[in-house]
């Protein structure tokens, strides 16, 4: 990516932040709370998303349309509220190295601020929705990430999940998440182009970002569940965690599948032991480290699919996000 490029996703970023910054609530009793929430939001790589595939299905090379910064910062925010849920429903008291809200405020406030922020990202859709279409994607999409959360639930403490189960709860809760970041952008984009197909995103686009964002989406909760393994790199939040909550992510899984004896290890409620185990079988996280590898490999490959056919810059800047990811693995 070039400076020039970088220079332009920075300031298209620092809008979608200031979008963030200028979020209020007239619920006063928790308007500072509302806020740190909003404050709290990271990296912002689905943001990131819809600003990039924005870029891809836009035939104009100026400054993007508000709506589409504004579609990202609402895309931010239904991540923002399905952690502050999970924060609650996990016990977790650190978020991004942050106290987490219902630490400070309580289990009900935390849950009816997530629920505020989720109906406020509804609202916003609304207002810039360019279909019914559109707002049906993005409702049906809240849906399925919420069924992926159930999924995981019920999985909770059972040794016998399978490895597609699992794949099909991540696919789900964070992989779907992903996905709809990255059809909000080209359907936003495309309404701002001003080109022989604008307000009519091109189908083959449609379908590399529903494919991009699903394989990356994949990628990103692997490598997520294998860092709660790795106790020497601070991630923000509290290690073994999932482990500890009965939560059996992929290196866990596979140890469950390769080792009858690993059951019994786990029956023992001892988070620890699980650490040492898998630190004593570093083939499990690296065949987990092999299948997110896998799905950035399958992600590169749909923007291969893409060459010749939209802007390449576009291109090149989502090839550099897959390039940044890669580096954690």
């Amino acid at each position: 990516m070039s400076v020039q490029q970088e220079m332009a996703l920075q300031s298209d970023m620092r809008r979608v932040v200031e979008t963030l910054h200028r979020e209020e609530t007239n619920v006063t009793p928790y308007r500072s709370e509302y806020r740190q929430l909003l404050d709290n939001h990271g990296k912002m790589i689905r943001a990131t998303l819809v600003v990039l595939f924005a870029r891809t299905a836009n035939e104009d090379s100026g400054k993007l349309d508000e709506q589409v910064i504004t579609g990202a910062a609402a895309i931010e925010m239904l991540h923002l509220a399905t952690l502050v849920h999970d924060d609650v429903l996990d016990s977790a008291p650190i978020r991004r190295n942050q106290p987490t809200v219902h630490t400070t405020a309580g289990n009900k406030a935390a849950i009816y601020l997530g629920d505020l922020i989720l109906s406020r990202y509804m609202e916003i859709m609304a207002g810039i929705a360019p279909s019914t279409d559109f707002l049906r994607e993005q409702a049906s999409t809240v849906c399925e990430i919420v069924g992926g959360e159930l999924l995981q639930e019920s999985a909770r403490h059972h040794t016998e999940t399978t490895l597609d189960y699992y794949r099909k709860a991540i696919g789900g809760k964070t992989a779907a998440l992903f996905r709809l970041a990255c059809l909000t952008g080209v359907r936003l984009g495309a309404q701002g182009s001003q080109g022989p197909n604008a307000s009519q995103p091109d189908p083959t686009l449609v379908d590399t970002a529903r494919a991009f964002g699903n394989h990356l989406g994949m990628a990103f909760q692997i490598m997520d569940d294998i860092a709660d393994f790795d106790l020497a790199h601070d991630t923000g939040k509290p290690k073994l965690e999932d482990v500890a909550d009965g939560i059996y992510t992929l290196p866990v899984l596979l140890a469950l599948r390769d080792d009858p004896d690993f059951a019994q290890l786990l029956s023992r409620d001892d988070p620890q032991a699980v650490e040492d185990y898998l630190q004593a079988h570093p083939e499990l996280l690296e065949r987990s480290r092999d299948e997110a590898m896998q799905h950035l490999d399958d992600a590169e490959a749909c923007l291969g699919d893409l060459a010749g056919t939209v802007r390449p810059k576009a291109i090149a800047q989502l090839s550099n996000v897959l390039r940044r990811i890669r580096k954690q693995l």
